[in-house]
C-alpha cells in the first residue's frame, strides 16, 4: 500500500544534497529578506500609517466631544430661552393686569365725575326751576291784580286809585300764597 508520507521522502530522496543546499539559502534569503521588507514597512509604511490613524481617531473624538459640548450649551441656552420667554409671559400678563387695572380705576373715576356732573346740573336746574316758578308766581301775580282790578273796578263802578288797588291785591295774593306754600 502506497502511503501519502512515503513520497514525501522520495521526494527529499530524489533531490541531490547540493540542491538542498541551495533551495534551503534560497529559503534562508528569502527570509531575511521578508523580515528587511517588514521592518522597512513597519518603519516607514505601518508607522505613518498608524500615526496618520491615530491622529484621526483624536481628531474624530475631539470632534464628537466638541459636539457634545455645543449640544449641552445649545440645552443651556435652549432652557434660558425658554426661561425668558416665560418671564416674559409672565410679565406681559402683569402689564395686561395692571393695564386692566388702571382702565377699571380711570373708568370708575369718569362714572364717579359724570355722576358728579349729572347732580351739579340737576342741582342747577333745581335752581333755574326754582327761580322760573318764583318768576311765573310774579308773573301770575300781576295779571291777577290786574284782572282783580278790572273786575272790581266793575263791580264797583267807580274808579279807586290804581296803585292803592295794586296794593290791597298784592297783600291779599301774598296771604293766599304764604298760606299755600
Amino acid at each position: 500500500m502506497y502511503s501519502f508520507f512515503k513520497p514525501t521522502y522520495v521526494f527529499l530522496a530524489l533531490i541531490p544534497p547540493e540542491d538542498m543546499a541551495q533551495y534551503i539559502v534560497t529559503a534562508v534569503f528569502t527570509i531575511i529578506n521578508l523580515l528587511v521588507t517588514y521592518f522597512i514597512l513597519k518603519k516607514f509604511l505601518f508607522k505613518p500609517a498608524i500615526n496618520f490613524i491615530r491622529k484621526r481617531q483624536a481628531a474624530i473624538e475631539a470632534d464628537l466631544k466638541n459636539a457634545k459640548e455645543t449640544k449641552q450649551a445649545a440645552n443651556v441656552k435652549f432652557a434660558e430661552a425658554s426661561a425668558r420667554i416665560e418671564s416674559s409671559i409672565r410679565e406681559a400678563s402683569s402689564i395686561v393686569n395692571d393695564a386692566k387695572t388702571q382702565a377699571e380705576v380711570q373708568s370708575d373715576a369718569i362714572i364717579s365725575a359724570a355722576k358728579s356732573d349729572v347732580s351739579n346740573i340737576v342741582a342747577r336746574a333745581d335752581i333755574d326751576i326754582e327761580r322760573m316758578r318764583i318768576t311765573m308766581m310774579e308773573q301770575m301775580r300781576d295779571e291777577v291784580a290786574d284782572l282783580a282790578v278790572s273786575i272790581a273796578s266793575k263791580v264797583i263802578k267807580q274808579t279807586i286809585d290804581e296803585t292803592k288797588q295794586r296794593e290791597l291785591v298784592d297783600q291779599f295774593i301774598g296771604e293766599e300764597m304764604k298760606g299755600k306754600v
